[in-house]
């Protein structure tokens, strides 16, 4: 069996971009591509970093600077529905006495720099390549790119995807994979600045290194990511179509802003979800569905 020398990722997100980093530390000869022309430092939310990520990007080399960039979780609290706490504790503060590193809040975009510093700095990241088709021989795969107009080809020994749920390479190499389904539940997710400066949210759901959860009249979760100032939180709510979708921004952000409407009004006005959705500048609202694939059947995962 040959050995494979040269990789092409598709998708440049964090998954994409740490494995990038991880076979070029071995030597092998990685060229990530993008289908977006840049990456926006305002795009995604923030995330919980599990022990387990920190301790694979410890391995390949980004320990002190991903440390840097996560609020470590010590207190985990459960509010009802108007705010008031219910249930906390105090357990999460373990995990960094077991595992050497804490569960934290992290800005999506900062770990997005971080990872992609390496890979920009040798050349091989590149962006407004979205992939059109794989053609496979005894040589390797050849990839056909769209870039804006033109079409480009690149050849490399191995393929790897790691373009989210809706994968062109899982479409190109398994044809009769099945649609991603949608769960029946959408998802909004915001981010607020300067969140010490907002005197108008409920301080239990603004604490420092604290996750905060409700179950409801729909999941809610807020906790601080980074240590800028910044205030995650995300609302689930039952849907039985995801959100409807378009390039055009003034019309997306019109519908975003109907369907919150909406969404708040299962919720009671004194839940701090109301406060938080007042508080989030449009450009920091996220909405989308919550998809999920069958597992296949074919010994492939």
């Amino acid at each position: 069996m040959a050995t494979a020398r040269s990789v092409a990722i598709i998708g440049g997100g964090i998954g994409g971009l740490t494995l990038a980093n991880s076979l070029s530390q071995i030597g092998m000869s990685v060229s990530l591509y993008e289908r977006a022309p840049c990456f926006i430092p305002t795009s995604g939310a923030a995330f919980g970093l599990q022990p387990n990520g920190q301790i694979s990007l410890e391995s390949i080399g980004f320990q002190d600077q991903v440390k840097k960039i996560i609020q470590p979780f010590l207190k985990w609290q459960i509010i009802g529905d108007n705010g008031e706490l219910l249930a906390a504790s105090d357990r999460l503060s373990e995990y960094g006495q077991r595992f050497g590193y804490f569960l934290g809040g992290a800005i999506r975009s900062e770990l997005v720099d971080i990872l992609k510093e390496p890979i920009e700095k040798s050349d091989n990241l590149h962006y407004s390549h979205n992939l059109i088709n794989i053609k496979q021989d005894a040589n390797g795969v050849t990839l056909l790119f769209e870039n804006e107009d033109q079409q480009k080809s690149v050849h490399a020994d191995m393929v790897i995807g790691a373009d989210g749920i809706r994968s062109t390479v899982v479409k190109q190499i398994f044809t009769e994979t099945a649609a991603p389904v949608h769960s029946k539940e959408n998802i909004f997710y915001g981010i607020i600045d300067n969140i010490d400066q907002q005197t108008s949210i409920n301080p239990l759901v603004t604490a420092k290194n604290t996750m905060t959860q409700y179950f409801g009249f729909g999941e809610f979760i807020t906790y601080r990511a980074g240590h800028k100032g910044q205030l995650m939180w995300a609302v689930t709510y039952p849907s039985m179509a995801p959100p409807s979708t378009s390039e055009d921004f003034e019309w997306t952000e019109i519908n975003n802003q109907r369907d919150l409407n909406q969404c708040l009004k299962r919720f009671p006005q004194s839940h701090p979800f109301h406060q938080c959705a007042a508080a989030t500048d449009k450009t920091r609202l996220l909405h989308f569905g919550l998809f999920y694939r069958q597992p296949r059947n074919d010994g492939w995962h």
